[in-house]
């Protein structure tokens, strides 16, 4: 019992936590960075300013995560077994996985293009984006994934502490704006899928790759987040999705689309299949000490 209500103190605690420092970084946020860089440059330069928010929303939770996972004794940044193999695997079925839920959209006749705004994207900005992806897929994997499963599996077993991650990493989201019962659902199917990639290779490679590709590929491949527009760092393509919400034609975009829904079922279920029985043999995360 008392590793149970441990366990539920450290998800409450972590969600709360998580939740207070985007809340602070959306009322703050602007302020702080344009008294460091300057309001000319607050409103003249949107890019620098969207990734200067991201340090400011999540290296607090990189912190966070590798301090909490000290006190486990476990390696909030362990990367697992094979980190190489595994960050390119989790990178394939990252894209592949955006891919098809894109290509649903089309299918289903929402799907449309704005080639003269995406022709706007400068390669260094592109890099700045990336850099800002980085920092945010990192951040949160290092707390949910890093820090949060292992701690929650260690007092819970496999099964529930994966599943209660990935409902706490959706309900971080939800500060961040996530509304539509879709989202929702999607957020915390990307949750499983990154918490098995960890579960199984005992560490961040595979979910990082997964992440990392899925977000980068929507954001500054397809042009797909924001949607409708391009974000500050512009895209590759500026693709929209428009007309019924159920297929991504709301301002929750690809997360709302029953699209992604389709394509994250199709990686989760067997990956949960093949996971549930190799999961208790498979390591946690590296202890931080020997």
């Amino acid at each position: 019992m008392r590793q149970v209500v441990v366990g539920l103190a450290l998800l409450v605690g972590a969600v709360a936590l998580a939740w207070g420092v985007v809340a602070i970084g959306q009322a703050n946020g602007a302020a702080w960075i344009g008294a460091v860089i300057g309001p000319d440059r607050l409103a003249a330069e949107p890019a620098l300013v969207e990734a200067l928010f991201n340090l400011l929303v999540f290296v607090p939770l990189i912190v966070v995560g590798i301090v909490g996972a000290m006190f486990d004794r476990r390696n909030a940044l362990a990367p697992g077994t094979r980190p190489l193999a595994s960050f390119g695997l989790g990178t394939v079925i990252g894209f592949a996985g955006l891919s098809v839920a894109v290509l649903y959209g089309y299918l289903a006749g929402a799907l449309t293009s704005n080639p003269v705004a995406a022709s706007a994207s400068a390669s260094g900005v592109l890099l700045l984006g990336l850099g800002a992806i980085v920092v945010q897929v990192t951040g949160e994997e290092i707390y949910f994934r890093g820090w949060l499963q292992p701690a929650l599996t260690r007092r819970w077993g496999w099964a529930a502490g994966i599943v209660a991650s990935a409902l706490a990493f959706a309900a971080l989201h939800v500060a961040g704006g996530a509304r539509a019962p879709i989202s929702l659902v999607n957020l915390f199917l990307g949750g499983l899928m990154f918490g098995l990639f960890a579960a199984r290779g005992g560490g961040l490679a595979a979910a990082v790759g997964a992440h990392l590709a899925w977000n980068a590929l929507e954001q500054l491949g397809y042009g797909l987040d924001p949607n409708p527009g391009i974000g500050s760092f512009g895209a590759i393509a500026d693709l929209e999705l428009a007309g019924a919400a159920v297929w991504g034609g709301s301002d929750q975009g690809l997360n709302g689309s029953i699209g992604m829904t389709i394509a994250l079922l199709a990686i989760v279920v067997p990956l949960a299949m093949t996971s549930w029985r190799r999961l208790p043999a498979t390591p946690l995360p590296t202890p931080a000490t020997a």
